[in-house]
């Protein structure tokens, strides 16, 4: 029995010695493969990993952002350069404007010259022919600076117009218009008298008759002593 005993202690004996061993050659073998990679457990290269991964996309969003100035840059460009040439577009649209607007002005103002010069021969032309038609010096009724008394008319009523003075009027002479309004009119037809040329009218001035430009006052003609 002791020899048994004895004999089990030694198997127990060598098996704890045994143990440890074999515990030391794990922990050799597990370093040595830490050591075979730089000592990094399979954690350390996964963070590793997603490391680079975030510098890659920190450089890609980078050469984004630059892309993306690099193109904004170049519409800025075209869109500076499109806005210089519609610029330059209104300026010649406003220059060739402008010399048609002088250009009209001026063919308007020669048109206008042209007219007035031809309503003035006009005039000049409707006042000969007005002489040509009617000469009071042929006019039988007519006698020196008088109508003849048998050929003279009875006077209405004359009322006076505001400013009157008692005037002895001449051909060239301006009459005032309160002189010459609708109210002192004369029907030339009643009297035997001429047509007025257009623009012209005759009126009455206290005995007298007068024709005058409706416009302007201009006396073309004057009967003295029309009334009595």
């Amino acid at each position: 029995m002791k020899k048994l005993m004895l004999a089990s202690m030694t198997l127990l004996l060598a098996g704890a010695t045994a143990v440890p061993a074999f515990a030391d050659d794990d922990k050799r073998s597990v370093g040595g493969s830490y050591a075979t990679q730089g000592g990094k457990g399979p954690w350390r290269e996964d963070r590793e990993e997603r490391r680079e991964d975030r510098r890659d996309d920190r450089q890609d969003r980078r050469d984004d952002r630059r892309e993306w100035r690099a193109e904004r840059r170049d519409d800025r460009h075209d869109w500076r350069e499109d806005r210089r040439e519609i610029r330059e577009d209104r300026r010649d649209h406003r220059q060739d404007w402008r010399a048609e607007r002088r250009d009209d002005r001026r063919d308007w103002r020669d048109d206008r010259r042209d007219w007035r010069d031809d309503r003035r021969d006009w005039r000049h032309d409707r006042r000969d022919d007005y002489r040509h038609r009617y000469s009071r010096h042929d006019d039988r009724r007519w006698s020196g600076y008088h109508w003849r008394p048998e050929y003279r008319y009875r006077a209405p009523r004359y009322v006076y117009p505001s400013g009157y003075r008692s005037y002895r009027w001449q051909v060239g002479h301006r009459l005032p218009p309160a002189y010459y309004g609708r109210p002192y009119y004369v029907d030339y037809r009643h009297y035997r008298l001429p047509p007025p040329p257009y623009g012209y009218h005759w009126v009455r001035v206290d005995r007298d008759v007068v024709l005058v430009a409706a416009a302007t006052g201009l006396i073309l003609d004057v009967l003295y002593g029309l009334y009595y």
